[in-house]
């Protein structure tokens, strides 16, 4: 059984899409307007324990209608129903939000249209036409007898996850801009419980990639069972200050932190602690932070924004300084810059700001490299509690799971420990970034060495 797609044909969407443009030209007030259409059909399915335990399948239509007026006011209406009389009914809505909302003189479209957008390969066609559940159910037993395999000590494969999905999108403006965007995902996860002398630990491992194909699924497998096992076991070390080496995982949870702070409507409402800080050196010299939505099949990329805005890369941290907050076309009018073309938004819901693809740039060393210069030390995998940061003010407190580090050689496991602090001071510490780029989802990072850290334990 194969993704069954039974969506809108694109050619109808875009009548309707003009259609209701077209009957905005007889609205009194109204100025221009936009409507972004999104379609999308996914299936899922998992094991536990080897046996399949869940199947879903699913998919959506949406439509949505902004309005502005002369004064910037704006309206916004949505439907998953593309009738006629359903349609002139969101008309009739998004006019009647429009005229209740507030003016904003920074509201408006995009008036310079561009249609030589860059292609990011995001498209996989492989899963519109399949493979569906048939090759999920391979995958997902493929992926129980290789962790059962690799280590006996695993006692529980809590969930062995595949999942496809695919999805188009219709941007079109009363401003000249018009284009669709179809973009395809494939994740794969796996969550177990490892045991060993009455001690248990449980962990995990997942990727998604743009291409069925560039899941190794196997390679997945082995990743879940190694992190488990890692840290099974583990104990506090006496409170202290160390060097701690996240590796990429680890760092790309930190980095994933970052992202509120770093949007012009968060600088705007007082809810980042980067505000002011244009121009200064902010974390240490070593750290090159990037949002990239050019990216070639980026789980972030896209051809262009929610407002019709090419997708870009925008420098955030050079050397440390920060030189750049990501815009969306408001904000950016707000600031006198250019959009960074980061514009997010869903047929529901007015322009928002957001990151694409998110991550620190590599280094020249490896992990292993990095290691071997390294006597004492905390190698972590895993960071818990990230939901406590404090976007406005960079406090945090973290959990840490992962191994102790003795003359460059990763030993016993480590757990029960926390830092606290503040992002900015622990990001100045950062003294080296490793080679080994990865992305997990949007955001990415090498492995990071941060230097006298200081963390609470014993």
């Amino acid at each position: 059984m194969s993704i069954t797609i039974d969506l809108p044909k694109e050619g109808f969407v875009e009548s309707v899409a003009y259609w209701m443009l077209d009957r905005l030209q007889n609205r009194k007030n109204i100025k221009e307007g936009d409507v972004l259409y999104k379609a999308n059909v996914s299936f899922a399915l998992s094991f536990m324990d080897g046996d399949l335990d869940e199947k879903l399948e699913g998919q959506s239509v949406s439509l949505g209608l902004r309005v502005i007026d002369a004064e910037g006011r704006q309206g916004i209406a949505y439907t998953n129903m593309l009738t006629k009389d359903v349609l002139t009914q969101v008309i009739e809505w998004a006019t009647y939000n429009c005229q209740n909302n507030d003016p904003n003189p920074f509201a408006g479209l995009n008036h310079e249209c561009n249609r030589a957008f860059q292609d990011q390969d995001i498209f996989d066609p492989l899963i519109t036409e399949g493979p569906g559940f048939e090759r999920g159910e391979k995958i997902c037993s493929s992926i129980s007898d290789e962790v059962r395999c690799i280590d006996k000590r695993v006692t529980s494969i809590r969930e062995a996850f595949y999942g496809e999905g695919y999805e188009q999108t219709l941007y079109l403006s009363s401003a000249g801009f018009y284009g669709w965007q179809r973009e395809t995902v494939a994740r794969c996860d796996v969550t177990l419980i490892m045991s060993d002398d009455n001690k248990v630990e449980i962990g995990g491992f997942g990727e998604e990639r743009r291409y069925a194909n560039d899941l190794d699924y196997l390679s997945i497998a082995r990743h879940a069972v190694q992190r488990t096992g890692l840290t099974l076991g583990g104990n506090p070390l006496k409170s202290g200050r160390y060097i701690v080496v996240l590796d990429s995982v680890a760092a790309a949870s930190i980095v994933s932190l970052l992202e509120d702070s770093l949007l012009a409507d968060s600088v705007h409402k007082g809810k980042s602690w980067l505000a002011g800080k244009m121009g200064h050196q902010v974390v240490s010299c070593n750290v090159n932070l990037v949002d990239d939505a050019t990216v070639k099949r980026g789980i972030g990329s896209y051809a262009f924004d929610g407002e019709g805005v090419p997708a870009q890369k925008t420098v955030l941290l050079e050397s440390g300084v920060l030189t750049n907050f990501l815009y969306n076309l408001e904000h950016a009018r707000m600031d006198g810059v250019p959009s960074t073309g980061n514009c997010v938004r869903g047929t529901g819901s007015l322009p928002e700001v957001g990151a694409s693809n998110l991550f620190i740039t590599p280094g020249t060393r490896n992990l292993r490299s990095l290691l071997s210069g390294i006597s004492f030390g905390i190698y972590v995998v895993d960071l818990l509690g990230l939901h406590t940061f404090d976007s406005t003010t960079g406090d945090l407190s973290l959990g840490v799971k992962g191994a102790c580090i003795r003359k460059g050689m990763i030993e016993e496991p480590v757990s029960g420990m926390t830092i606290a602090g503040n992002i900015y001071d622990i990001l100045s510490r950062v003294v080296e970034v490793g080679s080994d780029l990865k992305f997990y989802g949007s955001v990415g990072s090498p492995s990071l060495v941060i230097e006298d850290v200081a963390s609470a334990g014993n």
